[in-house]
């Protein structure tokens, strides 16, 4: 099974890794944890929604599937069918995790660890991380900062008494019965244009205002996430007209996706 290593000045100091060629490690994927730098770029294309965490704590998602058990932004040659990726794709095969400690540690996903010295080293000869790892950490970097200003604002909608959870039904041309999302929320736009003026005030202030906007106007694009999963069906069905729609969506878990496990 494939994990996250923590990268090592030392232990890795002969060791090359292997760029991602595409986004097949993100096929399955059903949502992606995004931040407040990103809204401008994900609004036209992604329907966002918040994930409550065990510990209490929101985090701002962006849905790239309906339960199909693929992602509906990948292609079956592994592109990203969109003119932008969210960027905690794009930094793979290097992330940011805890370590036993509970500290931050950069690391990069085993499989794309390398022997082949054709391939661009994770460690120069001065013992430093090579110039495009370097560069990997430098951007992770900056995406967890934005994330820290993600979580305040997400935990100051919560606080303000605006995130509610958010029942999804989908329509499906080709399903009898309705999809359900569970385990969704979503900003409850009467709640927000009820706040108090100084509680309002602060959340504009802060930023968290900006957020609670985005995904209420993200909303409407839960349409082109349907018609990406219709179009879906419709290519599969010429492919294999005789195949069960039931296996074409979901297989198990068909009409529901629930979040509530994660």
């Amino acid at each position: 099974m494939s994990s996250w290593i923590a990268v090592s000045r030392t232990e890795h100091a002969n060791k090359h890794w292997r760029p991602r060629s595409g986004y097949e490690f993100a096929a399955a994927e059903q949502a992606v944890s995004v931040v407040v730098g990103e809204l401008s770029k994900l609004l036209p294309h992604y329907a966002m929604g918040f994930l409550q965490a065990e510990d209490g704590t929101y985090q701002l998602i962006a849905l790239l599937g309906l339960g199909s058990g693929q992602n509906l932004y990948v292609t079956d040659n592994h592109q990203w069918l969109c003119s932008y990726v969210p960027a905690a794709m794009r930094v793979f095969p290097f992330a940011l995790h805890n370590d036993s400690q509970g500290n931050r540690v950069f690391c990069v996903y085993d499989t794309h660890l390398s022997d082949d010295d054709s391939l661009p080293r994770l460690v120069n000869a001065d013992g430093e991380l090579d110039k495009l790892v370097a560069k990997s950490l430098d951007f992770i970097t900056h995406c967890e900062q934005n994330r820290l200003v993600t979580t305040t604002a997400c935990a100051a909608l919560a606080s303000a008494g605006v995130i509610e959870p958010w029942p999804v039904s989908i329509n499906l041309q080709h399903s009898q019965e309705p999809l359900q999302i569970n385990g969704l929320c979503r900003i409850n736009e009467e709640a927000l244009g009820k706040l108090d003026a100084d509680v309002f005030v602060g959340l504009r202030t802060s930023g968290a205002l900006v957020v609670a906007y985005a995904q209420l106007f993200s909303i409407a694009q839960l349409e082109q996430l349907t018609q990406r999963a219709e179009y879906l069906v419709k290519e599969k069905l010429k492919m294999a007209p005789a195949e069960g729609l039931d296996t074409l969506f979901s297989g198990d878990d068909a009409g529901s996706l629930n979040f509530d496990s994660l």
